[in-house]
């Protein structure tokens, strides 16, 4: 009996929660001695903080989809042998002489390319290379 009428309160306490009604469940709290106004701070502070991992999240997925949309141009320019992109592409390996030293353009993996390109601001990257000719 006892079990029964705990499971009758917590539908209860879920639908009120559900359909946005704190009131019942802020005065069992109340009743029981909690804080409402400490609650509400962890709360917060739980919220904003899921907030910036999922927006954090968000902003890597974009990243990667920008780095692969770029790291792909330059493949396609090097295949095609099309010489803005590759002039581009030769002074952003200059800038990474460490890594990249004696390195043919050519031979040069989508994987290296994102790996030369990964340390650059991709949007200032796509936005000189959209001014050339579109994506």
């Amino acid at each position: 009996m006892n079990k029964e009428y705990l499971n009758i309160m917590d539908e209860f306490l879920l639908s009120s929660l559900k359909e946005g009604n704190t009131a019942a469940v802020d005065s069992i709290l109340q009743e029981n001695g909690y804080d409402l106004s400490e609650i509400n701070s962890i709360s917060n502070k739980s919220f904003k903080r899921i907030s910036f991992e999922i927006k954090a999240q968000l902003n890597l997925r974009k990243d990667e989809r920008l780095l692969d949309k770029v790291s792909t141009y330059f493949k396609e320019a090097l295949e095609k042998n099309t010489e803005k992109p590759i002039s581009y592409l030769r002074q952003l390996v200059s800038y990474n002489q460490v890594t990249f030293q004696h390195r043919n353009l050519e031979k040069l993996s989508q994987e290296e390319i994102k790996g030369i390109i990964r340390d650059y601001n991709l949007l200032e990257i796509l936005e000189k290379l959209e001014g050339e000719e579109e994506l």
